[in-house]
């Protein structure tokens, strides 16, 4: 990934979307021949017809303060929403500078990122220039059958500016959402992100959240990945210059013949930053996963600290998790490190529980709740609560079957 540099080059929204749609005309849909998605099937989205959404369907949210909601993909404005002081909003197709940077961060031959560009009829970009304390809200409402969203959105976070976003995507019908984001933080500035991904079971999800990163920023990427029939989150970070930090926690969660892929790549392209990542998921029935990390360490990116940790808890031995971590490394003064365990409920733990008069069901529950709680405790608020309710429903479905 390129360092956070704006590019010299200066491309109209129409430009981008235009090239987007040659490479994807040309290259077409990932598949298991692709090393990024060997381990993700996604026969089921390649063989469906997908037609990018036209109308606006769907219930626009009531007027609050730092709310931006997109339907089916497209940016639905609301009346009399207010915005905190420091947030300023603009069509992406207005902003050429910041089209540019997404121009120029975008993963040369991404087939998704393509997918999502080629039918992307705007986007918007969203400036951050001082602390904001109340957080911005995004919510991505989806419906019908046979449908493709593709929200695009760019933030430019100035320096010393923090923001809090709660992103939530929802809906029902069988339609593909296909969202692609960009995060540029300046020097000093601090984003907590927190995602919540509850579409319903019938729907597909592939996410692409690009973050640049400055000298001294914090990014915080909080993630529970709950719904839809497959879902997968791509995460790519470039720590660009010295002492930025990258904070990646997220949870899976699959039952049925569900679909879980949690990728992520952190490019540690300058000396003197840290990036953790913790990644938790609960798979039952039939359900598979993977997660896929490279953490990859440049030369000259000297006294790194990079860590990893990937655990999966299967309920059913019918359940499938991969995991596939990476380390390149070309510097010789850090600390990297990962690891990665898949493992069932402990008998003698359900066993110890119950003598002591827990029932079954409740005794389950702890279980997986105490498996889920190292990354659980790494969720700040105000997101915490927000995060933990969808992880709580999936728990109390599944103890109770």
């Amino acid at each position: 990934m390129e360092a956070l540099s704006m590019p010299h080059d200066v491309i109209s929204f129409e430009r981008l979307t235009a090239d987007a749609s040659s490479r994807y005309a040309k290259n077409g849909w990932p598949s298991s021949k692709d090393e990024a998605w060997r381990f993700t099937n996604i026969n089921a989205i390649r063989s469906a017809q997908f037609a990018p959404a036209e109308a606006l369907q769907g219930v626009v949210s009531k007027a609050q303060n730092n709310l931006i909601q997109f339907i089916n993909g497209v940016y639905q404005p609301i009346d009399n929403v207010s915005f905190s002081k420091g947030i300023n909003c603009d069509s992406l197709s207005q902003n050429t500078v910041l089209t540019s940077a997404l121009a120029a961060a975008v993963p040369d031959q991404h087939k998704v990122a393509d997918f999502a560009l080629a039918y992307a009829k705007d986007g918007l970009a969203i400036t951050i220039d001082q602390p904001v304390a109340e957080p911005l809200q995004l919510i991505f409402d989806y419906s019908g059958d046979g449908v493709s969203s593709h929200p695009v959105l760019v933030f430019k976070i100035m320096p010393g500016a923090e923001l809090t976003i709660l992103e939530e995507h929802k809906g029902d019908g069988s339609g593909l959402s296909a969202p692609l984001m960009l995060f540029c933080l300046e020097e000093g500035a601090r984003l907590n992100h927190a995602r919540r991904l509850i579409e319903a079971d019938s729907r597909y999800h592939l996410g692409l959240n690009l973050v640049k990163q400055q000298a001294k920023s914090v990014y915080h990427g909080d993630m529970v990945m709950a719904g839809g029939d497959i879902s997968r989150s791509e995460t790519q970070v470039s720590l660009a210059e010295a002492d930025a930090q990258s904070y990646l926690n997220a949870v899976y969660l699959g039952r049925d013949k569900q679909i879980r892929d949690v990728t992520s790549r952190i490019d540690h392209d300058a000396p003197d930053c840290q990036s953790f990542q913790r990644i938790h998921g609960v798979l039952d029935n039939q359900a598979k996963a993977v997660f896929q990390g490279k953490v990859k360490v440049e030369r000259y990116a000297q006294k790194t600290d990079g860590n990893q940790m990937s655990r999966t808890l299967i309920l059913s031995p019918q359940a499938e998790a991969n995991t596939k971590p990476e380390l390149e490394i070309y510097a010789d003064d850090v600390t990297c490190s990962h690891g990665a365990t898949i493992g069932e409920l402990d008998d003698d733990q359900l066993f110890y529980l119950m003598s002591r008069g827990i029932s079954q069901d409740a005794a389950r529950q702890m279980l997986i709740e105490a498996f889920l709680v190292d990354v659980v405790d790494e969720l700040d608020e105000p997101q915490r609560e927000w995060l933990v309710a969808p992880i709580e429903q999936w728990i109390k479905s599944r103890v109770s079957t």
